[in-house]
């Protein structure tokens, strides 16, 4: 080898070798060598190198003309294209670029440097060195010494480099620094296209600097173009490679392309160069997170918390992690440590809220939601959290307020639209709950809650139809949920199909085998089969079990009515009632019983009035007062009543019944009073 320059010199300008020589320093410019450039390891070139021979085992960015052979070998790094006669790329290389094979070269190196001319300083003065150096025959004659392989002489050459240099580029940083500044204050301002023509105007100033590099694969990671932002990254790394910030923003990128292993591994090194970098550990911990590899996670954020005691994102970050692990006292310190220095950011209130409810603090939660919608009114998730725990306190109307807030910030929300319906049914206000659950079933068709809802209501207006093709679709999007079969069941009793309706009882009863309800549905198909026996021995035991239940002892008062054992089913009708004094059935069975008996016919009036008063077109409450009118000793009034519920049910053959009854029938004696 004839000449040596060490890792640590940095050149610019045109650089003239004769002789095999080693580059282990950084340069920028065009390089002419008339033997065999080798780039060692530590070597970066940044511009275009002709010669007989060269090998790369370092970083090159320019094309390469080589009049013999090229080498690219392990870990070298070469952006650029190739011309050469031999090319040789060892495994483990990195070439980006086109490769061009030839005959001949059209000119030889050699010959091309004896006619260029070469640069030389206009101050600089003459040493012997140098003029002896000028003169070809000393030059012929002492090239041995010119390119000794003493790494001194070596030196001594670079200097002589380095004057011409001097000369050739005076004041670059001069003209570099504004670029650099105008470049980044134009990504700050998200205006990529501009700062990227600015990055690569200072391009042509200089291809050493790193941050003009790191500054281009900012704009690429924000356009997505990631293969693109990673070579400029590494590159930046490579000119720089201890800046931590550009492992950070290579890890982000490799995150953003979905390499996670290689995100992990620039993250590291990050934390390796700045064993105190918050940044590092925070994104390391985040993306451990992703990975759900809990345990580095925390590891990672603890370590950022440790370092960076200024910023709040890891508190929050390490908060999220102890939530998952439901270690939530410590998951509630983080997360308010994180408002103490950035109390006015409503999303961190609003997650402090989320863990006080989740550890049973309620009254502390809704405090921290309050902050949240103070803070940020338009914050929907802070609307939802408060209006949910109004309505489990069961404070209806604050709830009902705070859902049409949520309302008025996004309308098209299926969940507001199905929580107002719930509450609007909770307020018996069905008609608005109608409105809103139609509202809710348009808006997302695969809400189970609101088909059962929704089928509810219009089944207690008698529409079995309708009723029944939405808890179809209820039990087709939830086929284990159990009300939305027992609500089938009896809307396939009120279209008389009671098979079916035993099915679909049988099918909730199998999800949950305890409910009450369920069995009393089960009961209902059962009486209409004329299993009478069969029902009590369902509906009896629950009676000693739920003491409470009236609606046990109304379905058990029904079933003896069946049976024609009217005085005891009259007492557990009466049982109910007291039990729920404001249950309509109960007391328009009661008053039809007490007409039965033609007993207590003042209180069956009273009971089948307020029936009347509540549902003045119920056909079934207009047949008991007809029937309590009739054994009063008033069949003119009896059969004005029974006339109304034949009008509402004109193919009712028992309310037919009843009036030939009332108009042919009299009773033989006075009714008990």
């Amino acid at each position: 080898m004839d000449s040596y320059f060490e890792k640590g010199i940095r050149l610019n300008g045109t650089l003239w070798v004769k002789g095999a020589v080693h580059f282990d320093g950084d340069f920028e410019g065009e390089i002419y060598s008339s033997d065999h450039f080798v780039i060692g390891k530590s070597g970066k070139i940044l511009g275009n190198i002709k010669t007989y021979n060269v090998t790369n085992m370092g970083f090159i960015q320019g094309n390469l003309f080589a009049e013999n052979k090229v080498a690219l070998m392990n870990d070298s790094r070469l952006t650029g294209d190739i011309s050469t006669y031999h090319l040789i790329i060892d495994e483990g290389s990195n070439f980006e670029g086109r490769c061009k094979m030839i005959e001949e070269a059209p000119k030889s190196v050699k010959e091309e440097m004896e006619t260029l001319e070469r640069p030389v300083p206009k101050t600089a003065k003459a040493s012997k060195a140098s003029k002896a150096s000028s003169d070809p025959k000393s030059s012929t004659a002492n090239s041995k010494s010119f390119f000794p392989l003493k790494k001194a002489a070596g030196i001594a050459a670079v200097v002589l480099v380095i004057a011409g240099v001097t000369w050739l580029y005076p004041r670059e940083g001069d003209k570099l620094e504004p670029l650099v500044k105008k470049g980044y204050d134009l990504v700050a301002k998200k205006s990529y296209a501009e700062a990227e023509t600015v990055f690569k105007k200072a391009l042509t100033v200089s291809r050493v600097e790193s941050r003009v590099y790191a500054g281009l694969g900012d704009i690429y990671f924000e356009d997505k173009r990631y293969n693109d932002a990673l070579a400029q990254f590494q590159r930046a790394i490579d000119l720089s490679p201890a800046n931590g910030q550009y492992r950070i923003k290579q890890a982000k990128t490799y995150s953003a392309k979905g390499q996670l292993k290689e995100a992990v591994e620039s993250y590291k090194q990050a934390v390796e160069i700045d064993p105190k970098s918050g940044a590092a550990f925070y994104n390391l911990g985040l993306l451990y997170l992703e990975q759900k590899d809990m345990d580095k996670a925390r590891e990672s954020l603890e370590m950022s918390v440790a370092v960076d005691s200024e910023s709040f994102e890891p508190h929050e970050a390490l908060s999220r992690v102890y939530s998952q692990e439901n270690s939530y006292d410590k998951a509630i310190a983080e997360i308010s440590s994180a408002i103490k220095l950035k109390n006015d950011k409503s999303s961190l209130h609003l997650t402090l809220g989320t863990l006080l409810l989740d550890s049973g603090k309620q009254d502390e939660a809704v405090e921290a939601f309050k902050k949240a919608a103070d803070l940020f009114p338009q914050n929907f998730s802070a609307q939802i959290r408060i209006a949910d725990w109004y309505y489990t306190k069961g404070m209806l109307e604050e709830s009902l307020e705070t859902y049409k807030v949520a309302e008025t910030l996004d309308s098209e929300n299926p969940v507001v639209q199905a929580r107002l319906g719930k509450i609007y049914i909770d307020k018996n206000e069905n008609k608005k709950a109608q409105v809103a659950l139609e509202k809710a079933i348009k808006l997302n068709p695969k809400d189970a809650q609101s088909h059962y809802q929704l089928g509810r209501l219009v089944s207690e207006e008698g529409k079995w139809g309708r009723a029944q093709s939405l808890l179809s679709n209820a039990i087709s999007l939830d086929a284990g949920y159990g009300p939305s079969h027992y609500e089938l069941g009896i809307v396939l009793l009120g279209r008389e199909k009671v098979d079916s309706a035993r099915e679909e009882f049988q099918k909730a009863l199998e999800l949950e085998p305890k409910n009450s309800d369920f069995i009393m549905g089960l009961v209902l198909a059962l009486v209409e089969k004329k299993e009478l026996d069969k029902s009590l021995e369902l509906l009896l035991p629950i009676s000693k079990r739920e003491k409470d239940n009236p609606k046990i002892f109304f379905a058990i008062c029904n079933v003896y009515t069946k049976k024609g054992y009217f005085t005891v089913a009259t007492g557990h009708c009466e049982k109910s009632l007291k039990l729920d004094k404001s249950n309509y059935k109960t007391m328009n069975r009661l008053a039809w019983l007490y007409a039965k008996k033609r007993i207590k016919l003042k209180k069956a009036f009273e009971l089948s009035s307020q029936t009347l008063k509540a549902f003045p077109k119920r056909a079934e409450f207009i047949d008991t007062l007809s029937e309590i009118l009739y054994v009063r000793g008033e069949p003119e009034k009896a059969m004005a009543k029974i006339q109304e519920a034949i009008k509402l049910v004109p193919n009712n053959p028992y309310y037919k019944q009843q009036l030939w009854k009332f108009k042919n029938v009299k009773l033989k004696s006075d009714p008990a009073g």
